[in-house]
């Protein structure tokens, strides 16, 4: 192993046992600041929200119950899904959705980045079930930061609990059932649009 393989395994090595510490050091929390994310508006502009239900299971596996799976539609019965986690004390919780999804039998076609505002870098994804397509845009949030990668977000959450600052994480995901024959520019414009609805409610609801 040459000098510069030697220093990057030892600041991996570093990173990761600091991450480890981090995990297990006490957080500062105020029961007059839990979040609940379920409160998120279900009626945003034009857009009116349904609730999916989450089965036990799902809540057992993802380690929370602060979170909510919602069908929004608009007036011209466009369709797009929300799917928000949030935690002030597990970062787990808001790990890459591509696990979920490939646990539900979805093939990933497509992965690609995509920037959705000013603001926003995401994630794209293509994915596929019984020849049914969907995409699907997700990215990670911690404190005032957006990020589509998953390591940047984890690092900000162990630095402000390093620091005892409250620290919280949080996964958004949006998602739409690609028609047959229909370009992904359109799916795309459409989760743009929500998405757009959204953003300014994030830091109130999703801190």
């Amino acid at each position: 192993m040459n000098q510069k393989s030697f220093i990057f395994v030892i600041i991996i090595l570093i990173v990761v046992g600091i991450m480890s510490l981090a995990s297990y050091l006490p957080t500062r929390t105020d029961a007059a600041l839990k979040v609940k994310v379920e409160n998120f508006p279900k009626e945003i502009g034009e857009w009116k929200g349904v609730d999916i239900p989450v089965s036990e299971q799902d809540y057992a596996i993802l380690e929370t119950r602060n979170l909510f799976v919602r069908n929004y539609k608009d007036k011209k019965d466009e369709s797009v899904y929300l799917y928000v986690i949030y935690s002030e004390d597990n970062r787990k919780v808001s790990h890459p959705p591509e696990i979920c999804l490939l646990g539900s039998g979805m093939t990933i076609v497509n992965k690609s980045t995509v920037r959705i505002s000013n603001l926003v870098k995401a994630i794209k994804l293509i994915v596929e079930k019984k020849y049914v397509q969907e995409m699907v845009v997700y990215w990670f949030k911690a404190g005032n930061l957006y990020t589509e990668n998953y390591l940047k977000q984890q690092l900000k959450i162990v630095t402000d609990r390093m620091l005892r600052k409250r620290t919280s994480g949080a996964l958004i995901r949006i998602s739409t059932v690609m028609k047959e024959n229909e370009r992904e520019e359109t799916s795309l414009e459409l989760i743009k649009r929500f998405a757009a609805q959204i953003q300014p409610l994030l830091p109130e609801y999703v801190p």
